[in-house]
């Protein structure tokens, strides 16, 4: 097929690199390609969670190789990535990419990726923090704390580098050679003391706490340009618009969403249910407003607790049978666990699933409740853990909520809803709204249609 008009989308996930080409006259994604990162790397805290930036550039340039001539077609990409995260460079790191032909390996000049999972700023730490003038909190694993406890821990990291700014920041920057960041108010929020409404950082209160605000970049709204391709590669052209750094739930949202009556539970290793907005309302502790598109919010409830939890539970009594001196393959007992008989009890066995704590909560962890001496059965706690989960989404973000926003049907997405009988029946029973199940359009290919839907005249 001949396309006159691309759009490259790249997401640099927690795991994994994502492209996507999109094709502008039909708005539909024609190619995509997906790398692991394998970036996970030792940190230098028992709490830590860092990556490789080598090993994640490496990933996104194998991603850009596969379509070949395809790219010669695009004519803007887009990028977006995981939030809360941060990572600090030199201005000499970018210019060595294009000095060698794309490629680095001077990690003098790169610091590791602090990952939104970094948990060195614990609640001990974080009770000595200045409060953030924001109707959004800093929990752990968000880029303001994670500078503030390198400069309390390791001063000489913030000393070594110029800028900073998310992973996605840093990849946009470097296509358009620029050393110095601009942020979109996506992944400024997501760092904490940011006030969105305002646009701009709490510096006063930053500086107070001698914090080296020096660092933090420029921030801009979603969907500007930042620049341009500095030099042509992999079949893209030189001079390619590239968009400002969006973040990945956002872009996963912009590509599911069809209307602003739809809400999205989208339930894969963590699990969130949102919807569009244009007003903050009065919060609840589990509820918080993103920056969207457009001046509006997305209202998220983001849960720790997920797949992740369900896979806790499969490795569990995996563990159990091997203790015993038995043997299950991972895949038989899934298929077993999803297809076993539904089991009614007059005292049904209740689950809290809560194996990873909550951020706005997170000394409270998972318990049983209500065991008798015939519901404690390998179903009814399968079933009680998958129940359990939906029960935390809905104490987290109230049905209640939802009507008052105009909420009229949930959009389900996410292999964990999509392959498991019990969830989908469990969001039908508490939300008691219409559900329509599909398959997610990834974050690569949401942020190409944002810059699309942003742009329209730089590639009409």
């Amino acid at each position: 097929m001949d396309f006159d008009k691309l759009i490259l989308g790249i997401d640099i996930g927690t795991s994994s690199v994502k492209t996507s080409l999109l094709d502008r006259s039909t708005s539909k994604s024609i190619y995509a390609k997906s790398v692991p990162t394998k970036a996970k790397t030792n940190s230098s805290h028992q709490k830590g969670d860092e990556q490789d930036v080598f090993n994640i550039l490496k990933a996104m340039q194998e991603c850009l190789k596969s379509p070949g001539k395809m790219m010669e077609k695009v004519k803007a990409i887009g990028i977006c990535g995981q939030m809360h995260g941060i990572v600090f460079w030199d201005e000499q790191f970018v210019q060595t990419f294009w000095d060698n032909e794309f490629t680095n390996e001077t990690k003098k000049l790169v610091s590791n990726l602090y990952t939104w999972q970094d948990a060195r700023t614990d609640l001990k730490f974080l009770t000595k923090l200045p409060k953030p003038r924001s109707h959004l909190k800093a929990y752990s694993g968000y880029g303001c704390n994670t500078i503030f406890w390198l400069k309390e821990n390791q001063p000489e990291i913030l000393s070594k580098f110029k800028h900073c700014g998310t992973i996605q920041d840093l990849i946009v920057s470097i296509l358009c050679n620029q050393g110095k960041p601009v942020m979109s108010t996506h992944n400024a929020a997501s760092w904490g003391y940011f006030d969105v409404i305002d646009c701009s950082w709490n510096t006063d209160i930053l500086i107070e706490a001698n914090f080296p605000v020096h660092l933090l970049p420029l921030v801009v709204q979603p969907g500007k340009i930042f620049g341009t391709l500095y030099e042509t590669i992999y079949h893209l052209p030189k001079g390619t618009v590239v968009g400002v750094a969006l973040g990945d739930l956002q872009c996963s949202v912009i590509a599911t969403l069809t209307s602003m009556t739809d809400a999205v539970i989208n339930i894969s290793t963590s699990a969130q249910v949102a919807f569009v907005t244009k007003i903050i309302e009065k919060q609840c502790d589990g509820v918080e407003y993103f920056p969207y598109f457009d001046n509006h919010f997305l209202a998220v409830a983001a849960s720790l607790n997920g797949g992740n939890v369900l896979d806790f539970f499969v490795r569990s009594v995996l563990s159990w049978v091997s203790t015993l001196g038995l043997t299950i393959t991972e895949d038989e007992l899934w298929n077993r666990l999803l297809h076993l008989p539904d089991e009614e009890h007059s005292t049904p066995l209740t689950v809290n699933p809560l194996i990873f704590a909550e951020r706005h909560d997170p000394t409270i962890f998972g318990s049983l409740i209500n065991v008798t001496n015939n519901n404690f059965t390998l179903s009814e706690l399968f079933s009680g853990f998958c129940k359990g989960l939906i029960n935390n989404l809905l104490k987290m973000m109230p049905r209640e909520m939802l009507l008052k926003a105009g909420i009229q049907k949930i959009i389900g997405s996410g292999s964990v809803i999509t392959r498991n009988h019990i969830i989908k029946k469990e969001i039908e029973n508490c939300f008691n709204l219409p559900l329509s199940l599909q398959m997610p359009e990834d974050s690569a290919f949401g942020v190409a249609l944002a810059l699309l839907k942003n742009n329209p005249h730089l590639i009409s």
